[in-house]
Parts: structure tokens; C-alpha cells; sequence
């Protein structure tokens, strides 16, 4: 669970959505990883949809990193590095989402 806490420093969803295709690739092939930011409590945070190419991988991964599933995704919530005052835009925003093949 300690990989999850290393991808609370990143700032910006690009270099976040990254570096989560680093470490869950390490589980099978990544079908679809969406991003959602939020503001919650004066904290930016990342809500991250994934499915990955066979069932038995998401279980695993699940398992591993201790996240659960919600409406069929893989799903969990990293607070964002990001000062409260960086912040200006609308409280929640999809980050573009991308198929992986």
C-alpha cells in the first residue's frame, strides 16, 4: 500500500496518470484509466476509474494496492500536492480519458 502513498506527491493529473500506467501495468494490460479531480475539504484530490484487460488482474491489483470496485471500476482516491490558493478552477473536472492498447 505504500506504492499508493508515493503517488500522493504529484500535482497535476498528467504526470499522475503516468505514473498510476507504471504501477498498475505491473498487474496486466490497462484497458482504461480515467481521472476525476475534485476539491473536497480545501483539499484537491484525484479520483481514479481503472479497468484492466482480464478480471483476475483487477483482483489482484485490488487486493495488492487495498482498493476496492465501484459500478464495475476499479476505484480509489489520492489527495493531490497542490496549495489550496494554485487552485482557481471549477471544484471537479475529468482529466481526458484514454484507451490503452
Amino acid at each position: 500500500m505504500s506504492a499508493l502513498a508515493d503517488l500522493k506527491g504529484y500535482s497535476d493529473v498528467s504526470s499522475l496518470k503516468s505514473a498510476l500506467h507504471q504501477l498498475c501495468s505491473e498487474f496486466g494490460r490497462i484497458t482504461r484509466l480515467d481521472i476525476l479531480t475534485a476539491m473536497h475539504e480545501g483539499t484537491r484530490q484525484a479520483i481514479c476509474f481503472l479497468r484492466m484487460e482480464h478480471p483476475e488482474q483487477e483482483q489482484q491489483l485490488m487486493k495488492t494496492l487495498g482498493v476496492g470496485r465501484f459500478g464495475g471500476e476499479v476505484v480509489f482516491v489520492l489527495n493531490l500536492n497542490v496549495p489550496e490558493a494554485a487552485h482557481a478552477g471549477p471544484s471537479s473536472e475529468w482529466a481526458d480519458s484514454d484507451l490503452y492498447q
